[in-house]
């Protein structure tokens, strides 16, 4: 069980906290007053503060939605990085010959 807690659920920790924190931002915009777009984003800024003083999550399905979203954008941008990095790695490896990373 030990190996399991730390193969999945320690690496996950940080997207349980951008999921918290995006909800909180959908729960602030919720909120918020205003009519349209712009109107709603400042008002989205008032209210963050209130928001975040409580620490529970709510049970909207608007804050969970936003919440979801942003862990799995987070997640997404993430995998793009590693991947990229990946390969960037194999390129190196292919261009230069042993020797001259020594000489770098």
């Amino acid at each position: 069980m030990t190996k399991n807690i730390r193969k999945y659920v320690f690496p996950n920790i940080p997207y349980l906290a951008a999921l918290w924190f995006c909800m909180k931002l959908g729960t602030a915009y919720r909120l918020s007053a205003g009519a349209n777009a712009g109107m709603k984003l400042i008002g989205t800024m008032q209210t963050l503060g209130p928001v975040l003083q409580e620490i529970s999550p709510g049970l909207n399905a608007f804050d969970w939605l936003v919440g979801i979203a942003g862990a799995a954008l987070l997640r997404l941008i993430i995998f793009q990085k590693v991947k990229k990095a990946k390969n960037f790695g194999r390129m190196w490896s292919t261009v230069l010959p042993v020797g001259a990373i020594k000489m770098i």
